[in-house]
């Protein structure tokens, strides 16, 4: 478990927005709990000059509903004696036009951990980025509602929480409408409204469903 004051939660939480342009929602681990609840949102989205969410974007997971403002899910509890709670950064993003929820923990290379605030984990070296499915991040100009986008989720037979991270960019003159696929990023690229730049950086990442 990783413990932070609350100024470093707080630009962590800012970063994340940044990074992923989305609400963060709120997953806490809980001594007493079942596994796997609902999800919630816990912070509202900001604005969609640097690819944010506005308010009232689709921001939540379907199978995972809303209660109230600030509501936390419990995951894993009482998996370890006498846990105690512990709140993670989750964040949503695009699968196929419907929503997922993903918990950013580890990364590599080094500038990779620090960009995402997440570990640094040096045995992801071995991992070949480009043998992991891609996760899409728009950069620069991005269309209200815009989040980080999916190429697999769990259930699907190339699913993995390993992410090969790919930047996103409109190209100039092209007006940017809201990503909700791979599929639909890669027509686009091929058609040259957009490009694509795969990195070499590995994210761990899992994705949260509930049971």
């Amino acid at each position: 478990m990783i413990y932070a004051s609350a100024r470093q939660s707080r630009a962590r939480h800012a970063s994340y927005q940044r990074i992923f342009g989305g609400a963060r929602l709120g997953v806490k681990a809980a001594a007493g709990a079942a596994l796997g609840a609902a999800l919630t949102v816990a912070a509202a989205a900001c604005g969609s000059s640097s690819g944010s969410a506005p308010a009232g974007a689709p921001v939540s997971h379907p199978q995972a509903p809303v209660s109230s403002a600030g509501g936390m899910s419990m995951l894993g509890a009482h998996s370890l004696p006498a846990q105690a709670s512990q709140t993670l950064p989750a964040f949503p993003a695009f699968y196929d036009a419907h929503t997922d929820v993903v918990v950013v923990t580890d990364a590599f290379p080094a500038a990779a951990a620090r960009a995402f605030h997440a570990n640094y984990a040096p045995s992801l070296s071995v991992v070949h980025a480009a043998s992991q499915p891609a996760w899409y991040l728009v950069r620069g100009l991005a269309a209200p509602g815009q989040i980080a986008v999916l190429g697999s989720q769990p259930g699907e037979s190339d699913y993995s929480p390993l992410w090969q991270t790919v930047i996103v960019r409109w190209r100039p003159g092209v007006t940017p409408r809201v990503l909700t696929s791979d599929n639909m990023i890669l027509a686009l690229a091929k058609k040259g409204q957009l490009t694509i730049t795969r990195t070499a950086m590995v994210i761990n990442a899992p994705v949260i469903t509930k049971p």
